[in-house]
C-alpha cells in the first residue's frame, strides 16, 4: 500500500468526510457497538465532536450540557463523563463539565472543576480524522493527544473511531504519534494490543 504524507492524508479527509453519504445511519451502528464497551465502565473521557470530521458519540452521552444531537439512542451509558479543555500552557486537561462554551476553533470545551487524568480513567473516546492499519491516530496536526497518551496503558483503554470506507488511512507513523487500543467501524472493533 502506498503511503501518504499526514498533511495530504488530513486535506482529502477533511474533503471527504463531510460528504459522506449516509452518516447517520453508519454513526447508529458504531455507537450500538461502543455500547457493549461501555458496560461496567464508570470514569470516561469523551469528547466533544466536530461533526464535519469525528464521529458523533454524544447520542450515548446521558446527561450531557452539550446541546443534543438529533439522533436519538433508546439506551444511554449513565456514567461520569469528562471532556477535553486546552489550558494555558497548550495542554488538554480533561474536566467533569456542568457546562459547555465554544473555543477558538468553534469546538466546545467544558467548564468544570472536577478533573481526571488518562491514567485514573476507566474508557478513554478519543477524536481523530483516521487511523492507520496499525491503529495509530491522525489528528489535526496539534500533537495534544499525542503527549497525553505516552503510555502504553492509557493507549490501550482508548477507543477510537472511524467510517469503515476511511479505515485503514494509508499513512507512516512518526516516533510521537500514539495508537488507541481499539477502533469501532460500522463494520466491527478493531483491537491492537488484544
Amino acid at each position: 500500500m502506498k503511503l501518504f504524507s499526514k498533511t495530504e492524508v488530513r486535506d482529502r479527509l477533511k474533503g471527504l468526510l463531510p460528504q459522506l453519504a449516509d452518516r447517520s445511519e453508519l454513526e447508529f451502528s458504531i455507537l450500538r457497538k461502543l455500547l457493549s464497551i461501555l458496560e461496567g465502565k464508570q470514569n470516561i473521557i469523551a469528547y466533544a465532536p466536530d461533526p464535519r470530521y469525528e464521529v458523533d458519540i454524544l447520542p450515548v452521552i446521558e446527561s450531557s450540557a452539550l446541546p443534543r444531537p438529533t439522533s436519538f439512542l433508546e439506551i444511554r451509558h449513565s456514567a461520569r463523563w469528562f471532556f477535553p479543555k486546552i489550558d494555558k500552557n497548550k495542554s488538554l486537561q480533561f474536566l467533569r463539565p456542568f457546562e459547555f462554551q465554544k473555543n477558538e476553533w468553534g469546538l466546545f470545551e467544558p467548564i468544570g472543576d472536577e478533573n481526571i487524568l488518562p491514567e485514573d480513567a476507566d474508557l478513554i473516546l478519543i477524536p481523530a480524522l483516521g487511523y492507520n492499519e496499525k491503529g495509530f491516530r491522525l489528528g489535526r496536526g496539534g500533537g495534544y493527544y499525542d503527549r497525553v497518551l505516552n503510555s502504553e496503558k492509557v493507549q490501550k483503554k482508548c477507543i477510537g473511531f472511524s467510517f469503515s470506507k476511511f479505515f485503514p488511512v494509508p499513512f507512516g507513523e512518526e516516533g510521537h504519534d500514539r495508537k488507541v487500543g481499539k477502533i469501532i467501524t460500522e463494520n466491527g472493533i478493531h483491537s491492537f494490543f488484544d
